[in-house]
């Protein structure tokens, strides 16, 4: 079974090597075929056949006769689905169009392709990931003194893929770069390389928090044209040919630094002990971190005194909770993580639809935060601060209701796995 990026990797393929497009410059997930790619309804129908006839990709003659290929995406959604996909309940279908955590997004999509191996375990380190605030408590999904290491080091333990960082902190940044170039022409096809790079200068990508400096991490190979790069962007389901110029200075920005290497040749299926100790690592049964960690900002702001003791005006209040936005999505880790104890252990699809619709009520009620405090940044009344610490208060028991129930599951699968005696049943629950 081959992933959305795959079969787009593939039809690039099909494109630049069986049909010889000699301009692809424009190829994107988006791109449309015939007015970006030069391509006519004859030569779409050849392509279809490449896929088919060369990479084992089978289009249903209803498809061929109803459906639109109008797109690149469109094409890899029409041939996605027509795989023998695995059967899963509707409700368990984990909606996979957010935005969660750039680096967990590029190692997950390693696992996807594996059909044996499972990538929501991987989720499980998201919903509580790291982030920081600064000396005047503002608050920063990236900073050059997070480390990824949980990430690495639990993704070698869970899939047995080793993940090494090329990127050198004391090297300098052309010699990272000519490092960069090195294994971006020198990949195998096991390889992933992994890159940190600030958006806001790719602006022919999509840049949906218009932020600037916007530090990213995604995946880079090779093209047929030496000059152009294919860029492989899973957090936001998109690839595509970019400018190679263009990639290098994006990475060479002073705003981003890092970059990993790994292959899936050692690939294999999690064992259970490691999936237990990544759980137990990554779940904080007695606080909300985020939570918290926006009370504390509040706190300080009303107070007026930030970290080394310098006045900090409650009018900065709004400004320094701006990127909420980008750490409130990660909170849609824990659908990751109740599908996957759900089928484990074969409990009833109409409550795990429940849990979702709490989780989803989790990430927007953080946008609910933001607004209330920006209301008390821009006014200065004191007395909004009541209605912003409710807000927080229901955040935080609305999390460790999903957490407490997340443990009652992990609890049971924890009985079926490691004793013998009790197996899952279709009834909800071990025996």
């Amino acid at each position: 079974m081959m992933t959305k990026q795959q079969i787009v990797d593939s039809i690039y393929k099909v494109l630049s090597e069986k049909m010889n497009l000699s301009d692809l410059s424009a190829f994107q997930s988006d791109a449309r075929l015939i007015e970006d790619l030069a391509l006519d309804s004859s030569m779409v129908l050849q392509m279809l056949m490449f896929l088919e006839l060369d990479c084992g990709l089978e289009i249903p003659d209803s498809a061929l006769m109803n459906k639109d290929f109008e797109t690149v995406r469109s094409v890899a959604k029409v041939l996605y689905e027509s795989q023998d996909l695995p059967k899963v309940d509707k409700g368990l279908e984990v909606y996979e169009d957010v935005k969660i955590h750039c680096v967990a997004s590029c190692l997950s999509e390693i696992v996807k392709r594996n059909p044996a191996l499972d990538h929501r375990i991987l989720y499980f380190g998201v919903w509580d990931a790291e982030f920081c605030i600064n000396d005047q408590y503002v608050l920063s999904y990236h900073s050059n003194t997070i480390s990824h290491a949980f990430f690495v080091d639990w993704y070698e333990k869970l899939y047995g893929m080793k993940v090494r960082r090329w990127y050198r902190p004391d090297a300098t940044k052309d010699e990272n770069i000519q490092e960069l170039v090195k294994l971006v022409e020198n990949r195998t096809p096991d390889q992933h390389i992994m890159v940190m790079l600030d958006m806001y200068h790719l602006p022919e990508r999509v840049n949906e928090f218009n932020k600037d400096p916007f530090p990213h991490y995604l995946m880079l190979g090779p093209s047929k044209n030496p000059d152009q790069w294919m860029v492989y962007d899973p957090d936001y389901r998109w690839e595509g040919i970019a400018s190679k110029e263009r990639i290098l200075n994006a990475v060479r920005q002073p705003t981003v630094a890092g970059g990993y290497v790994f292959s899936d040749a050692n690939a294999r299926v999690s064992p259970p002990e490691q999936i237990k100790g990544y759980f137990e690592a990554s779940v904080y049964l007695d606080h909300n971190p985020v939570t918290d960690l926006l009370r504390k900002i509040v706190s300080a702001h009303l107070k007026g005194v930030d970290r080394n003791g310098d006045p900090l005006p409650l009018a900065n209040l709004g400004k320094a909770l701006e990127e909420v936005p980008v750490l409130s999505p990660r909170k849609y880790g824990y659908e990751h993580g109740f599908a996957f104890f759900w089928r484990e252990l074969l409990l009833p699809e109409e409550e795990f639809d429940q849990w979702c619709d709490v989780i989803d009520e989790l990430a927007k009620a953080y946008k609910l935060v933001q607004f209330q405090a920006m209301k008390l940044s821009a006014t200065q009344n004191r007395d909004l601060s009541g209605k912003l610490f409710e807000l927080l208060d229901a955040q935080d028991e609305r999390e460790f209701r999903l957490k407490k129930r997340l443990n009652e599951v992990f609890l049971l699968w924890c009985e079926a796995v490691f004793d013998s005696s009790k197996s899952p049943t279709a009834a909800g629950g071990v025996e």
